[in-house]
């Protein structure tokens, strides 16, 4: 093996034209008869003529313009077109990569592309462009209209996520002529989003080579630093690497076993993360080569790692077979490790050829073609990850809970656990009985009632780990909770969850709503029934733009409409005078729950929450989240456990009063409730609730019902109270002294 195998990849982003070192190729001509070379070699009955027209298009197109290094334009998607012949894709995939850029920056039209290089070169342009158009208004790149639009075009195409990967390695590959600003968010988008994409999709070489690339331009100074790190223990243990190699050849062959051995250092960012999550020093870095035996077969591989143990002492743990158990990209190979003479450790690989070639290709490795042309693509775009990506766009209909779930998709490392039958599920580390009943199936999951983990009867949040074989209980009568959505790991899971709650939550939210309109009619003394009322409301729902009463019943019952807004035309005019200041249809929601809004939630009426109070949830079986005082006595009993309690928070609060209810100590002398009602009557309040006692002492006790806008107020208001002549004290109730009462 020669020494620059042990030398670090050349992906350096000032790298101007990616064309120049492979025979000084400078023209435009030249560069394009280079991806021609690369796609005919592999294609050799595929169709020139196509090729040739999108080169002759995306040249005059791209006539006059040139890139922020000063270079011409059309090198970049010729660039694009060389790394898609580069993993063997098909000839519309290279149509596409040298036109992705003519709808977006030039007069060309999606339609005249369709029709000059047909439907399907039209669709992965189309799908291509509203990317781009996304990516570079909208700063806030993970947005959730751009990850809808990236599972859309994906689910119709994988072919579009294929060249915009190849678009995005040429960016970063010359990143070097952007302002820091703009190549920093762009590498914040490749080591976060495309990145881990690639990887998902098995691409080895790519996802490794943009991971290095973002991190150094994140980082310089430390990519640096371990770039010659690693070159001095390269140069320092140069003839031992060497020596590990030639002894493994030959000991192989001596056994029968015709395999390639090669050496190749781990890309560098791989190597940052390790020393991240051990506090490692440079000096201290010990894992920094791997090697690969690529066998002519299965069996193969198998006698290549008995030989490999019996002449190198693996390190306890590190052995992974992922032949028999492959990873859920597919990705297949033996790992084990062992230690040089000199105390680092390096990898051994064992693989097939078909097996490094998915290694370093992914999902394109698997394609059939004919003519230059994929024919298996519908097949392959039923892979386990995109299959995945389209149902989480199904089920996930809340914007922020979709941007989540895509991180949990991209970032979880993986486990593999079993079926009672023997079945291989791959889950992301942390998953539990839950995640693993989603994967079986999803109606498993919505009726998971128990678990046993090895024979074992374990709750549903605990952590599966690689191996444990999985048994799942299910109850007809259970149904998801949202307290299950506190420790599922899965993208998948989750997603399925939250739907299943939404649809529960959007059918008692109706119930509420429909119950609080009659309420509020019965309250207002209104017909609702009268053909006249009925009209004017039909074409108030209209003004409010809620297309039917199911969906403005929806509304009222999260909280995100008021009934006295639809009422307004019907109501008395005193009614109307006094209004309801919650005069918008797109409410901000009241509570924020784990973060997001949009859920159904009750406020407790046994301590009757106020803006401004330190609150949390509570999920009740059937009945939402209900939003507790974190004072609240009934909260803090045993009949409400701790672990159903959920983070939540004030959002933009759309309501303008909160009930509430205080008790006042006073002495027991005439005019005191007088005293008291003309304090809250200054104070613009009007009392909803009053009962007056004397007490075991002679003193007077109100409790007294009103409405505040948020806890300043009431701050405010028990303050004017406490100066009144002849009161004590004034405090806050904890629970509801009148609900107290009605329920006995």
């Amino acid at each position: 093996m020669e020494e620059n195998n042990f030398s670090l990849p050349v992906w350096r982003s000032e790298i101007k034209n990616p064309f120049e070192d492979e025979n000084n190729c400078q023209s435009i001509e030249g560069a394009y008869q280079q991806v021609l070379d690369v796609f005919l070699q592999r294609h050799t009955d595929a169709d020139r003529v196509i090729l040739d027209e999108a080169f002759n298009l995306a040249r005059s197109a791209h006539d006059a313009q040139h890139r922020k290094s000063g270079e011409p334009y059309l090198f970049h998607p010729l660039a694009v077109a060389k790394s898609l012949a580069e993993w063997n894709l098909d000839t519309v995939s290279l149509v596409c990569g040298m036109l992705h850029d003519v709808v977006e920056d030039t007069s060309i039209a999606q339609e005249e592309v369709a029709e000059r290089f047909g439907v399907e070169v039209g669709e992965i342009i189309e799908g291509l462009t509203k990317l781009s158009r996304l990516e570079f208004q909208d700063r806030a790149w993970l947005s959730a209209e751009n990850i809808k639009k990236l599972i859309v075009a994906m689910g119709k195409d994988v072919r579009v996520l294929l060249v915009k990967l190849a678009d995005r390695l040429h960016n970063m590959r010359t990143l070097g002529a952007m302002r820091e600003e703009k190549r920093r968010r762009i590498a914040h988008e490749t080591i976060e989003l495309y990145s881990p994409l690639a990887h998902r999709l098995g691409m080895g070489c790519v996802y490794m080579e943009l991971e290095d690339l973002a991190f150094e331009t994140l980082e310089p100074e430390n990519y640096e630093a371990l770039s010659e790190a690693i070159q001095t223990k390269v140069q320092n243990n140069i003839m031992y690497a060497k020596d590990i190699q030639l002894t493994l050849e030959n000991l192989l062959a001596a056994n029968g076993v015709k395999a390639m051995v090669f050496g190749r250092l781990k890309n560098l960012y791989s190597i940052w993360r390790i020393i991240g999550a051990q506090k490692m020093e440079l000096d201290r870095i010990s894992d920094w080569l791997t090697y690969r035996v690529i066998c002519p077969d299965r069996a193969s591989c198998y006698a290549a790692l008995g030989i490999a143990h019996a002449l190198y002492k693996p390190i306890p743990g590190s052995f992974k077979d992922h032949i028999s158990l492959p990873k859920d990209n597919n990705y297949q190979s033996i790992h084990t490790s062992a230690l040089m003479q000199t105390g680092d450790s390096f990898g051994i690989v064992i693989r097939t050829k078909e097996m490094h070639e998915y290694a370093e290709y992914g999902i394109v490795s698997r394609w059939t073609y004919k003519e230059g042309r994929i024919v298996n693509r519908h097949e392959l775009n039923q892979v386990a990850f995109l299959r995945r990506m389209a149902e989480m766009y199904t089920d996930v209909q809340d914007n922020s809970d979709l941007v989540v779930n895509l991180k949990r998709e991209l970032t979880s490392n993986q486990i593999q656990v079993f079926t009672p039958k023997g079945e291989l599920m791959n889950l992301p580390e942390g998953s539990t009985p839950v995640d693993f009943a989603y994967s079986i199936h999803t109606e498993v999951g919505h009726h998971c009632a128990g678990a046993r983990v090895n024979g074992r009867l374990v709750q549903l949040r605990y952590a599966l780990k690689s191996g444990d074989r999985v048994e799942i209980m299910t109850d007809s009568d259970r149904k998801p909770e949202r307290e299950w959505l506190t420790f599922v790991k899965s993208a998948m899971a989750r997603s399925k969850i939250q739907s299943f709650i939404r649809e529960e939550e959007r059918y008692m939210a109706i119930e509420a709503g429909k119950e609080r309109l009659i309420r509020e009619a019965s309250t207002l003394g209104l017909n609702l029934e009268t053909p006249e009322n009925k009209g004017i409301l039909g074409l108030r729902l209209e003004e409010l733009k809620l297309n039917d009463w199911e969906t403005f019943y929806a509304a009222a019952g999260f909280n995100r409409v008021s009934i006295r807004h639809l009422l307004e035309p019907i109501l008395p005019n005193e009614a109307r005078n006094q209004g309801d200041k919650t005069a918008n249809v797109d409410l901000p929601e009241t509570i924020e729950i784990d973060g997001t809004t949009g859920a159904f939630f009750i406020m407790a009426q046994c301590c009757k929450p106020i803006l401004g109070d330190e609150i949390v949830g509570y999920t009740a079986r059937g009945r939402g989240i209900n939003i507790h005082r974190t004072v609240c006595p009934r909260l803090n009993s045993s009949v409400m456990p701790a672990e159903r309690r959920i983070s939540v928070a004030w959002g933009k609060c759309a309501r303008d009063a909160f009930d509430v209810e205080i008790r006042v100590d006073a002495a027991d002398q005439l005019g005191m409730v007088a005293e008291v009602s003309n304090e809250l009557k200054q104070a613009d309040i009007s009392i909803q609730h009053l009962n007056v006692f004397t007490n075991n002492e002679g003193g007077a006790v109100f409790h007294i019902g009103m409405r505040v806008r948020d806890r300043e107020h009431l701050v405010e208001i028990m303050g004017k109270i406490r100066q009144s002549r002849g009161v004590n004290t004034v405090e806050r109730v904890r629970g509801s002294v009148f609900n107290r009462k009605r329920l006995r």
